[in-house]
């Protein structure tokens, strides 16, 4: 793979997946909160990146959300600058061969 850049949603660092970062993954943790003098667990949906220790970038309403955003993110990651086969527009030039090439490609965590 080659390298996506991944800004977190609160667009405070900027995380180069396939460079040192290997893996982005939907993780799924329990808080507890206290709401009107009772204590309540709570599930948190979030996206994490990981090195070999995880590191949250970003969390939403439910795990589907966070299932849409990888899907996001997979789509970015697949993305090539493609060019087909077409006939040179000089006389003495040569027909372009088809072609994909990697560009930077980067990613905005959404905030919702």
């Amino acid at each position: 793979m080659s390298e996506v850049y991944i800004r977190s949603q609160n667009r405070e660092k900027l995380y180069r997946l396939g460079g040192n970062y290997a893996c982005i993954e939907y993780m799924e943790s329990a808080v507890m909160n206290k709401k009107g003098g009772i204590m309540e667990k709570q599930k948190q949906h979030i996206i994490c990146i990981s090195d070999g220790c995880l590191e949250e970038i970003a969390e939403y309403g439910s795990k589907e959300r966070c299932m849409e955003v990888l899907d996001e993110i997979q789509a970015v990651c697949r993305s090539y600058l493609e060019l087909e086969v077409a006939a040179a527009l000089t006389r003495s030039g040569m027909d372009v061969q088809p072609a994909a090439f990697t560009v930077p490609r980067f990613y905005q965590m959404p905030e919702k």
